[in-house]
């Protein structure tokens, strides 16, 4: 039996070191209105103060 490496795909990160679910770093984003932040489109608050998006 053989073993091999299976490289892994090439998966970007957001400064933050998350990824959106394609594999890009720059998803669709919302701007935060209280403090004007860029947060995923995935969440509904804000990442930094809490702010809901809605």
């Amino acid at each position: 039996m053989t073993t091999s490496t299976l490289e892994r795909p090439d998966v970007r990160t957001a400064p933050d070191g998350r990824t959106a679910p394609d594999g890009s770093a720059h998803a669709d984003t919302w701007t935060c209105d209280n403090c004007r932040t860029e947060t995923n489109a995935v969440r509904k608050r804000c990442a930094d103060c809490g702010t809901s998006r809605y």
